[in-house]
């Protein structure tokens, strides 16, 4: 049988058109490129100083000599005054009292049901508590539990009361609270505000809804807390506290784009050139979409920039923190991998 032999010039190495080719490539040409990915626009934009491995926490206090009244990171006394003072700690140890009880299991949580809470109170009664007029010498809360008003509610079909925000309220400086700065909607603590009442009223108050069919809705959870003990152990890059809120540590070699904070302020609001410089440097998201309570040198984005905090490692730090309302009120992270700001 003879053998077919091909020579190799008798191999055709050109171009092959083959019907509707180039027009295909054509095409594909013309599409759109695919959208990139946060992490494919940031992430290699990132300073080799500002990834993860060069950015460890280290939170645990260190024992010194030093002034008693001293009310910074260096003063483990003064830690420990704020840990008590924090909503965070109280989570942990409501959390604990909790845990593992036959309690989790007796109603529904974690998922919101709002049709139910309506099914269950159509009609609500709210009162700012800041505003509500009672009789001399009578707290808030005393005059929301009163028979009289109950029995009113009961016959015009009001089912419920919603309390408004009746916890402390505002920030600490040093060893002193500071007053709110937005009616009582900064948020430092999970007691109530002494102004309004006490907790023997609030479950005077349970007691007569009940009592006429009707429900107490608390203080909702807010979406920022103020300045207190929480804040600045965040400052202080205290353990799991900097997880609660939107803050960014900026490290020194960047403090030149901070604006400098004056005496007797503790941050300042950043400008949009500062805003956007953070953002290019991969430190902070940027912009938001919109800007409440804009003010002109006051409040010209959502961004804060703190005064150098000592740290209870030894450690000065400088944040930049996010605040949607204003700047006494810093933004809870709800994302952050300790689940900080979800606890507290």
């Amino acid at each position: 049988m003879a053998r077919h032999e091909h020579r190799p010039e008798e191999l055709y190495t050109g171009p092959i058109d083959l019907p509707g080719l180039r027009e295909l490539a054509e095409a594909e040409s013309e599409v759109d490129p695919p959208e990139i990915t946060y992490d494919e626009q940031r992430y290699p934009a990132r300073p080799r100083r500002l990834r993860p491995r060069d950015q460890l926490r280290r939170g645990g206090v260190r024992r010194r000599a030093t002034d008693p009244r001293t009310a910074n990171g260096t003063n483990p006394r003064y830690v420990e005054w704020l840990v008590n003072q924090s909503m965070l700690h109280d989570a942990d140890v409501l959390a604990r009292e909790v845990s593992g009880q036959p309690a989790m299991w007796r109603n529904p949580y974690a998922r919101p049901d709002a049709r139910r809470a309506i099914a269950a109170t159509d009609v609500w009664f709210t009162a700012y508590p800041i505003s509500l007029i009672t009789r001399p010498g009578q707290s808030f809360l005393s005059a929301l539990g009163e028979e009289q008003l109950w029995a009113a509610f009961e016959r015009i079909g009001i089912t419920a009361i919603h309390t408004g925000p009746v916890k402390r309220a505002g920030g600490i400086a040093g060893w002193v609270d500071t007053p709110s700065v937005d009616g009582h909607f900064d948020r430092i603590s999970t007691q109530i505000d002494p102004t309004f009442g006490t907790d023997d009223q609030f479950r005077a108050l349970c007691d007569a809804a009940e009592g006429h069919g009707g429900s107490i809705i608390d203080d909702i959870v807010p979406g920022h807390t103020g300045k207190g003990a929480d804040f600045r152990l965040a400052e202080m890059g205290y353990k799991d506290y900097p997880g609660i809120y939107h803050m960014v540590e900026i490290q020194p070699e960047d403090w030149g784009l901070l604006p400098d904070v004056p005496d007797g302020v503790d941050s300042v609001n950043l400008d949009p050139a500062t805003e956007h410089e953070l953002a290019e440097r991969g430190y902070i998201i940027g912009a938001l979409q919109r800007v409440i309570f804009y003010t002109p040198g006051v409040k010209e984005t959502n961004w804060s920039a703190t005064a150098p905090v000592a740290g209870p490692d030894g450690v000065t730090r400088r944040w930049v923190y996010l605040h949607y309302f204003k700047q006494g009120q810093p933004s809870i992270n709800w994302l952050d991998p300790t689940f900080a700001g979800m606890r507290l």
